[in-house]
């Protein structure tokens, strides 16, 4: 479970060691970036912490290989950014609900909603 105190966000990492080829070059990496990972107790499960921006910086790096999973998981923790779904829809007639979701992150029922009251607005 995320959680979010003084701006610092947390992410669970569930049977981490397991999942990955080098721990050292795991906590080098997220130490770089000013962030600490941590073992849960004695559990097999670790807690990636830090600020929004140096977690982004984190992704960024493990996007690739045996690593992508760390990425989602922090992915999913950061916050979304807002958009006006139905401005976008409107600037771009030929928007598809695909590519409004490629585009912004939303939900397709978010994206239909878009389209549609932009298709009644023009």
């Amino acid at each position: 479970m995320p959680n979010k105190t003084s701006s610092q966000l947390s992410i669970k990492l569930n049977n981490f060691l397991h999942r990955i080829d080098c721990k050292a070059t795991i906590i080098e990496l997220v130490t770089l970036h000013n962030c600490s990972l941590k073992r849960i107790r004695r559990s097999k499960n670790w807690l990636l912490t830090g600020q929004q921006n140096q977690l982004v910086e984190v992704s960024e790096q493990l996007k690739q290989g045996k690593t992508k999973w760390i990425s989602e998981a922090i992915g999913k923790v950061l916050p979304k950014p807002n958009f006006d779904l139905t401005a976008i829809a409107l600037s771009n007639s030929g928007m598809t609900i695909n590519r409004l979701i490629a585009e912004t992150g939303c939900t397709l029922i978010e994206a239909r909603i878009a389209i549609d009251k932009a298709e009644n607005l023009a």
